[in-house]
């Protein structure tokens, strides 16, 4: 079996924000503190930014095939943007089939905006035809396809026996933002890719999409390839996962 999965890291778009409303004289803090305020006033209570108002900082990619795994993470400031995005087609034309978490309410939206403001193309992946193998599996709309109240990535991972993300949540991320702590993105992303590849290994051998011997293979070659990659991030993953 042959698939993909990706997770991103995001952070308010405050070039396009300082650009519409005229902000120049601002900082990044306060130009972000006016989406905020106004995304609030659209909602009545809730903060979170829609995703035409955010921009991906961090993009983590993990291929799946049989008896073969490739990671790449890639995160401001040493590619930007764009490259990230063409990361993304690259992979996503090479493997049909992308795997997320619940990429269909913010992902998704995300990366076709995002691809509209950069002009990229990606004809061989968003012009699949219907009757082709589907392009998106979304993890979480398998589990409760209609649910208003579901439960987040870490807390289904960690209910099965999965590290989860490790404290590692959207709030640090923006913290992290403000910071140029730019390697948060990196974490970020890869953790959320990481668990999501696991549920993913789970849903696959439970569906029967997927042998039960070539799920087994999958883990142990994961825990290998993270063995012998740098990051405090992938130890204290490794960690507990071993103790779960």
């Amino acid at each position: 079996m042959h698939f993909a999965v990706f997770a991103i890291a995001s952070v308010p778009d405050v070039a396009t924000a300082r650009r519409l409303f005229a902000l120049d004289d601002l900082d990044d803090k306060s130009v972000a503190k006016v989406l905020f305020h106004q995304r609030k006033q659209q909602t009545g209570s809730d903060e979170s930014l829609r995703w035409d108002q955010r921009a991906i900082a961090g993009i983590s990619l993990i291929q799946h095939a049989v008896d073969d795994l490739q990671i790449e993470t890639l995160n401001l400031p040493d590619q930007d943007e764009r490259a990230m995005l063409e990361a993304y087609c690259r992979l996503a034309q090479r493997n049909g089939c992308m795997v997320s978490w619940d990429a269909a309410r913010t992902d998704l939206p995300l990366i076709r905006f995002r691809s509209l403001m950069h002009g990229l193309s990606c004809p061989a992946h968003w012009q699949a035809p219907p009757q082709g193998p589907e392009l998106q599996r979304v993890i979480c709309d398998w589990l409760t396809p209609y649910a208003a109240d579901r439960p987040g990535l870490d807390e289904t991972a960690r209910r099965l026996g999965y590290p989860g993300l490790l404290q590692h949540r959207d709030e640090t991320l923006h913290r992290a933002w403000l910071q140029r702590r730019h390697d948060e993105f990196r974490t970020h992303s890869e953790l959320a890719a990481l668990n999501s590849y696991l549920l993913a290994l789970r849903l696959f051998t439970t569906t029967g999409e997927m042998p039960a011997d070539e799920g087994g293979r999958a883990l142990e070659r994961l825990r290998d390839v993270l063995s012998r990659r740098d990051g405090a991030h992938l130890r204290q993953f490794l960690s507990a996962w071993g103790g779960a």
